[in-house]
């Protein structure tokens, strides 16, 4: 075992709870919780800045010491939460891809990005350790105090554990090596110098004179000795910035960096009296100055001078006007840690670090690198008194070292990563807001043409449906019905084109489902029993009000638009009744009856009606017989049922009703029945089974009186039956327009939208604040097409979270869902004969594959491999 070189000793003699000790001071430690920044207002965002700057300022006096670092993401911890929570997965065909082996694909893929979760850590000096013996309890209290203070609004912050201010200063010590792990100590272990000297063996700086770079070793349980090269810079002279109107914090601008870095700064809240003091003298010196080049040569001082004084006149009336916690002034320093393979690595990430400041804030590359890496270690002192900067606690607030992206759950589906400032992994569970939030399942997806809504879809079928959900689809286009075609699926999976199904299977009357006793049994038996026949008698009124509807979006428009072809319809439906039982040739017979009544316009409307009966497509609105029997019949085996209407003639999107054609009539309406059957599956199910319903075209739903029933009803029963339902469309305004849509809604995800009054919409359903400029990203979105690029998609996660999004697809035990998603038509790749379908993805064996395997979670490193690039908003 190579022996490592000897390091000076630390300052750092002990941890107690969350106090570190030194010879000469003691350091409360707390972890501050991250913000989320984008899509945030401007006003909210200068809310959040002047919290901290007042929490800062109520400091006053006192040294602060910031350490910015970051944790790798817990992939197994991940895979755990999502593996306990598949419930009721399907058996895996033999050949094809088992859940093991999905989840050790998705792990694999996860930690090879290298993902990492920021951590921000706020010391504060107390006191020396001679006045904490002499005044123990004095102590206490101030601590409890300061507890209580940072622990409120703003930095939110919470007392640090021992083994976070341990891992803390291992971390500190190895900048750049992997991160160790520290196993979790009770809140009052007390560790000594003995056991810091134990662990901080492992690790040593060698610097050689001259070199612009610091040598880091860590030594690992095997002996073998990891290599890396550390620069330290530190943050020199600053242009005014206006945060957040038109700059980013400055400390989280370094989140953009394709590569880790970190932070670590020492200042001091100034007293007001103390500034002032200083502010008269600073103010005497530029006085002096000016008299001098005014009376001693007859000139006109530089502006430099006139600028000067402006300021320290600014900062004094600061004081003097009162709320002088916010703008009391501090100093100190702040340097950034940016760690390589090598040298000529570590040199060309430090060029872009200046690059990423310039040419508003100068970085610096000082000498005497060993002792500013140093300083990263708590405990450690200042290394140089160079590069102090001074300014406003306000200034200190808006650096915003906190703001982080936070979006997504703990567990779930993995959708991707996000695409703004900070880059981190995105899972999703689509029924932790029913089952523990009590929030309803309704899901809008929306974006215009290409924009990647039939990709997401089937990404989160596909994922889900393989940890246990069940989902029926309609895709009115039909590129979904490939995902019931893949190896792992097509067993549990069935397709059915509506188009060519047996005549009725649309029949307005069975589209709605029969409630069943059984799911009112949380309730006491009378009261159950009385809900039972209440939820009956509206489902009849509905289905009264659908016949209703789609009879008269049969007729033409200027026949349709007579009121006594309403009342004629409305009263031949409530004769034939609301029964499952009743299909729309029944009414048509009634009408003919009353106009042998003498009902002239009965007649009329029923002579109509027969002369629609005999287009193709109507056939699946009139049962054959009597129909009694029911044409759609429910397999309990079957997990995944994708219903498309291929063929199916839709109006242009926006026109008006009077312009459609008969056909198009009638595809609006077998549009909105299909959409009716496709929830009808929700009631036919246990209600406590994890369910999901994808509605594609819901443009068009929202035009129709039922389709906004539809989607009200989904919306309000997605909780109690739990469902999680998706609303696809192309403008978030069609939803809107859906009474009470924007306040049941639970999760969007926003795709590319090109036009401004669309843009404006869609910010209102994500809940984001509209002409602050966040209108023109959504354009940016998915810039590049194409299969290997992947589609971006602004997602609110329901809960606070708003964060742009990649979607990713691109881990090898995906590539068969990958081929099938993909709706790009290629005449290159059709000439070639290299286009695989559905069915030919299905017979390719997907390589050998155990008959069965173990169901584990699989330990992966915790840091392998480099980040990827990353930019602040990457359209790649």
């Amino acid at each position: 075992m190579t022996a490592l070189p000897a390091q000076p000793r630390l300052a750092l003699r002990g941890i107690s709870g969350n106090l570190t000790r030194t010879e000469r001071q003691t350091t409360a430690w707390y972890r501050l919780a991250t913000h989320p920044w984008s899509f945030r207002g401007d006003a909210e965002r200068e809310q959040l800045i002047q919290l901290i700057a007042c929490q800062l300022g109520a400091l006053a006096g006192r040294h602060l010491r910031l350490r910015v670092t970051s944790r790798p993401y817990e992939v197994r911890r991940w895979a755990e939460v999502t593996h306990g929570n598949a419930i009721d997965r399907p058996p895996t065909p033999a050949g094809a891809l088992s859940w093991p082996r999905f989840l050790q694909g998705e792990q694999q893929h996860l930690a090879a990005s290298d993902p990492a979760e920021k951590e921000v850590f706020l010391g504060v000096d107390l006191a020396t350790p001679s006045r904490l013996r002499r005044k123990r309890s004095g102590v206490e209290w101030s601590l409890a105090e300061l507890t209580d203070l940072l622990g409120g609004p703003g930095l939110a912050a919470t007392p640090a554990r021992p083994g976070e201010l341990l891992w803390l200063v291992m971390r500190s010590l190895g900048l750049g090596l992997p991160g160790m792990t520290v196993p979790e100590l009770p809140p009052g272990t007390q560790i000594g110098e003995p056991e810091l000297l134990a662990l901080t063996g492992q690790v040593a700086l060698c610097a050689e004179p001259g070199d612009p770079t610091v040598t880091v070793l860590g030594q690992g349980s095997d002996g073998s000795v990891r290599r890396r090269h550390l620069a330290v810079l530190t943050v020199g002279q600053m242009q005014p910035l206006r945060i957040p109107e038109v700059d980013d914090p400055w400390m989280q601008r370094t989140d953009r960096l394709p590569f880790p870095v970190e932070w670590s700064a020492r200042f001091t809240v100034r007293r007001p009296e103390d500034v002032s003091g200083e502010l008269r003298r600073q103010m005497g010196k530029v006085r002096s100055q000016m008299r001098h080049y005014v009376l001693d040569h007859g000139e006109e001082p530089p502006t430099s001078l006139q600028r000067a004084a402006e300021q320290v006149l600014a900062i004094e009336d600061q004081l003097s006007a009162g709320l002088t916690q916010m703008h009391t002034r501090a100093s100190g320093w702040w340097r950034i840690a940016v760690t390589g393979a090598d040298e000529a690595e570590t040199t060309s990430r430090v060029q872009q670090v200046l690059d990423l400041y310039r040419p508003k804030i100068a970085i610096e590359q000082p000498r005497g690198q060993f002792r500013l890496a140093r300083e990263f270690v708590p405990g450690e002192p200042v290394a140089t008194s160079g590069h102090r900067r001074r300014g406003s606690v306000t200034w200190v607030a808006a650096a915003m070292p906190a703001a982080a992206a936070s979006i997504g759950d703990d567990g779930g589906v993995l959708l991707g990563q996000t695409c703004t400032a900070t880059r981190r992994p995105v899972a999703w569970d689509p029924w932790l807001a029913q089952e523990q939030h009590q929030r309803s399942g309704l899901t809008a997806i929306v974006g215009g043409l290409g924009s990647g809504k039939s990709n997401l879809v089937g990404t989160v079928v596909h994922k889900t449906l393989l940890a246990g959900a069940r989902w029926t689809v309609l895709d009115p286009s039909g590129p979904l019905a490939r995902l019931t075609e893949l190896p792992e699926i097509a067993p549990f999976a069935r397709h059915v084109n509506l188009m060519r199904a047996a005549p009725g299977v649309l029949n307005p009357y069975r589209v709605v489902a029969e409630p069943h006793l059984a799911h009112f049994t949380d309730t006491a038996s009378a009261t159950a029993e009385q809900q039972w026949r209440d939820e009956r008698r509206a489902a009849a009124a509905t289905r009264r009000q659908l016949v209703v509807q789609v009879l008269t979006g049969l007729l033409p428009h200027d026949v349709a638009r007579m009121p006594e072809t309403r009342i004629r319809l409305q009263r031949a439906v409530k004769q034939v009744g609301g029964a499952p039982d009743r299909h729309p040739g029944l009414v048509v017979d009634t009408l003919r009856q009353h106009a042998v009544d003498g009902d002239e316009h009965a007649g009329i409307v029923a002579d109509f009606l027969d002369e629609r009966r005999d287009l193709p497509q109507a056939a699946l609105l009139f049962p054959t017989g009597d129909g009694a029997t029911d044409p759609w019949t429910g397999d309990a085996d079957i997990r995944l049922t994708v219903l498309t209407m291929q063929g199916l003639t839709l109006p242009r999107p926006g026109s008006p009703r009077e312009e459609w054609s008969d056909t198009e009539a009638l595809g609006v309406e077998l549009l909105n029945l299909a959409s009716w059957l496709t929830q009808r599956t929700i009631y036919d199910a246990d209600p406590n089974a994890r369910k999901g319903v994808a509605l594609d075209e819901t443009h068009f739903l929202s035009q129709v009186p039922t389709g906004k029933v539809l989607i009200d009803r989904l919306a309000r029963d997605s909780r109690k039956f739990n469902v999680r339902a998706l609303f696809a469309s192309q403008l978030a305004g069609d939803l809107l327009r859906v009474s009470g849509f924007a306040s049941l809604v639970d999760a969007v995800f926003v795709g590319r939208t090109d036009d401004a009054e669309a843009q404006a919409d869609a910010l209102r359903l994500l809940r984001v604040p509209t002409g602050v400029g966040y209108e023109p990203l959504l354009a940016t979105l998915s810039a590049q097409h194409g299969p290997d690029h992947p589609r971006q998609f602004v997602f609110a996660d329901g809960r606070g979270g708003v964060e742009a999004i990649r979607i990713d697809l691109s881990a090898p035990h995906l590539a068969h869902l990958r081929a099938a998603l993909d709706t790009n038509p290629s005449a290159a790749v059709a000439d070639s004969g290299r286009f695989r379908t559905p069915s030919e993805l299905r017979r390719r064996p997907m390589g050998v594959l155990p008959a069965a395997e173990p169901e584990v979670v699989h330990d992966l490193p915790t840091w392998p491999g480099q980040r990827t690039p990353q930019l602040s908003w990457d359209v790649s």
